[in-house]
């Protein structure tokens, strides 16, 4: 397989969009929808010590190892709600790799309240291959994090 660049990846992801193998920008979907879509799509491509990590408040972060970890740290963050979706707003080419800019909706599971959040998920890359999916609950946070080179 070739080497990913940074250009190379969002082109990829443009692409699964286009085609419908991705949700388009734009389209909201519920998370188990879309954690399958995001496996699939990625999972040639990850390197073999491919993390995921969820960012919530500064200094926080779970990992999760393996393609399998999308779906570990998803379940971890999302237990505490009854419907959870999730809409992209924006992709962009970063130094790191690719950054989607996106929005979660949801309801608690206890007293079913409402939440809006902003976030991102930065796909980053490592010797051409994806490294880690980060998921950031702060849109600054990612951004600041897709022109560093560490992992989080």
């Amino acid at each position: 397989m070739a080497s990913l660049t940074p250009g190379a990846l969002v082109s990829y992801l443009r692409e699964g969009m286009r085609s419908g193998s991705a949700p388009p920008l734009g389209q909201r979907v519920s998370i188990g929808e879309w954690l399958p879509l995001l496996a699939a799509g990625i999972e040639s491509f990850v390197a073999p010590d491919f993390v995921c990590i969820m960012v919530g408040a500064p200094g926080v972060a779970g990992r999760f190892h393996g393609i399998d970890g999308i779906y570990a740290g998803w379940r971890d963050w999302g237990e505490a709600f009854d419907e959870l979706t999730i809409e992209f707003e924006e992709l962009a080419e970063v130094p790191a790799g690719a950054l989607i800019l996106a929005r979660q909706r949801g309801v608690t599971r206890h007293d079913r309240m409402p939440m809006q959040q902003s976030s991102a998920l930065l796909l980053r890359l490592r010797d051409g291959r994806i490294a880690a999916a980060e998921f950031h609950l702060d849109r600054a946070t990612a951004q600041r994090a897709a022109s560093d080179d560490p992992i989080a």
